[in-house]
């Protein structure tokens, strides 16, 4: 039986960059599918503002399927960032950029919104610290941060879920790493007292957090 008490120190094979881009291309399908269909687009949208034309940053990108959603969904311009460039290939609307999201190449308050999804759980606690106060940094009105529930029910789904219909060998072992790796709300809100980021975490169904924090 798992651990929930904590986060885990488990390595995710998407973390190796190593790996062939077949095994990325699968992984990054049966993502936007997940994203779509278990609530990672509305995690970030419903705490979006509602005017248009936002200029926004969407660090740790992966696939670009957030951001090329919302950009169906609504006007704004968003510039997608991920140091893995296979991922960058899928941005269609959204403008790609390479680089560490540790170290995000922009000045600061550039951004309306900066934000990320499913990036933080591949973090140490003390990364995940360093990459909010440079999300932080480079916004100038809202930073948002979506991650996973670390739940056991959240758990013991992905598990049912990918080895009924998963047919990445990637998404099969990190979908219950990454839930594992990931947070419950008071460890967000340390992070972000760590960060000194003013911020609130919500719950958003069915098992994921979002972190957001308003100038």
């Amino acid at each position: 039986m798992p651990n929930f008490s904590r986060r885990v120190d488990a390595s995710e094979i998407m973390d190796d960059l190593g790996r062939p881009d077949s095994e990325f291309d699968q992984a990054y399908r049966e993502l936007e599918i997940i994203n779509r269909r278990l609530g990672g687009i509305r995690a970030i949208q419903r705490f979006l503002p509602s005017e248009s034309n936002l200029l926004m940053l969407d660090v740790a990108a992966g696939a670009c399927d957030v951001s090329e959603a919302l950009l169906g969904r609504m006007r704004a311009r968003i510039v997608v960032l991920d140091v893995n460039p296979k991922g960058l290939e899928f941005a269609r609307t959204s403008w790609p950029v390479r680089a560490d999201a540790l170290e995000l190449p922009f000045s600061d308050d550039t951004f309306d919104v900066v934000m990320a999804s499913l990036f933080f759980h591949h973090l140490s606690d003390g990364n995940c610290v360093r990459a909010l106060e440079n999300m932080w940094r480079v916004s100038r009105r809202l930073v948002l941060v979506n991650d996973l529930h670390r739940h056991p029910v959240a758990y013991w789904s992905i598990r049912a879920l990918v080895a009924g219909f998963s047919r990445s060998a990637m998404v099969k072992h990190d979908g219950p790493v990454s839930v594992l790796r990931a947070f419950q709300p008071h460890e967000f809100l340390r992070i972000a007292e760590r960060a000194g980021v003013p911020a609130r975490v919500y719950r958003s169904f069915p098992y994921r957090l979002v972190l957001v924090a308003e100038k």
